[in-house]
């Protein structure tokens, strides 16, 4: 198998998964009721991506394959969000980012004496991971998620709950009646300031789908080591299937290093 066929299939796995990852999408659901939901298989399809990516910057190490990964990315975001100036601003992030994952490779690739596959996997992993993030949060700016959530005028029930336990802690032990009546207290002083505070910030509702979608970008970028780990597990795996099938291998060759002389 040629490098040049490696590479086309590894192009069409990119592409594969990518479209897998979005078609996704739409299990991302916000009800007022039971909150934020998403498909499990969503994240996974996704870990396989990054991990293909990355693993691909460190087997070829061109720059110009960062274009056309870009490409495929951005067209399939695309098709699927809708052609307009935001989109393109978030894609060049994406570019912005992969260029920062391919040097990260080139510089854990060359020049060694021993190969670190992972080394060079994760170092080009958190960037290309960063990247769509923050193509997720442009999405997540125009999804209907957002939308839902202004448009619903209160904060999720979650919000209810944690108010509820708060009331417990401070309030709970100062009132001197049966666990019954005790309760339905608790309840309704929840309740109340649950019902206050979405009046207090009725006003701003409107500017939830930018505030919510910095908000997602900082909690993903927070969640980030998990699925830098898991894709590291990933990319491994995948490296080392690819050399038991031959497909490729390490070999020693003799290289000549830069030596500080002082």
């Amino acid at each position: 198998m040629t490098r040049n066929y490696k590479i086309v299939i590894w192009h069409g796995i990119v592409a594969l998964s990518a479209w897998q990852m979005w078609s996704y999408s739409g299990s991302v659901s916000f009800d007022s009721v039971l909150g934020l939901s998403f498909n499990l298989a969503a994240v996974t399809i996704f870990v396989f991506l990054v991990a293909i990516i990355a693993l691909g910057y460190a087997l070829f190490q061109q720059r110009r394959w960062i274009l056309t990964v870009t490409a495929i990315v951005g067209v399939i975001f695309l098709l699927y969000l809708g052609f307009s100036w935001l989109n393109l601003l978030a894609i060049a992030g994406f570019l912005l980012f992969n260029f920062y994952a391919v040097s990260n490779t080139r510089s854990n690739m060359s020049g060694r004496i021993r190969l670190n596959t992972r080394l060079a996997l994760t170092s080009s992993l958190y960037p290309v991971i960063i990247g769509f993030f923050l193509v997720f949060s442009f999405a997540a700016f125009q999804s209907q998620l957002l939308k839902d959530i202004e448009k619903s005028e209160r904060l999720p029930s979650q919000a209810r709950t944690f108010i509820q336990q708060i009331a417990e802690q401070f309030v709970g032990s100062k009132i001197d009646s049966d666990p019954r009546q005790k309760q339905a207290i608790l309840n309704q002083i929840a309740g109340e300031t649950y019902h206050q505070i979405n009046t207090f910030l009725k006003p701003y509702f409107k500017y939830v789908p930018p505030l919510l979608a910095f908000a997602l970008f900082l909690i993903l970028i927070g969640l980030s080591w998990i699925f830098v780990w898991l894709a590291t597990l990933a990319g491994m795996i995948i490296f080392w299937l690819l050399k038991k099938a031959s497909v490729i291998s390490i070999e020693k060759r003799q290289v000549e290093a830069e030596v500080l002389v002082v």
